[in-house]
């Protein structure tokens, strides 16, 4: 292999998919102790996506990955077959507030 990529959580599995897109000739392999992702925080996680942020560089990212969830399942659609459901599903947050002091 010409990359290895230990982890292939959301960091680990971003990268090796990157690295791809980059340079489609490099052999990437990833390790993984949990290949049925039963322990992984991510898998196990209610997850959040959300642009409210005041650093343009956060709001950048914030915004790509919004654009690169609503396509994963076009971009992982296999020749012939119905895209995979990955289930990502845009909601609005809650955020409470009170008054100062109270």
């Amino acid at each position: 292999y010409d990359v290895l990529v230990a982890g292939g959580g959301v960091v680990g599995a971003s990268v090796a998919y990157h690295t791809k897109l980059m340079d489609p000739s490099l052999r990437v392999c990833v390790v993984e102790r949990d290949a049925q992702y039963t322990h992984a925080s991510a898998m196990l996680s209610a997850g959040g996506l959300r642009q409210q942020f005041s650093l343009p560089v956060n709001i950048d990212l914030s915004v790509f990955g919004v654009h690169f969830l609503r396509a994963l399942g076009e971009e992982l659609r296999v020749s012939g077959e119905a895209p995979p459901d990955v289930q990502f599903k845009e909601q609005g947050y809650l955020f409470l507030a009170s008054e100062e002091g109270e």
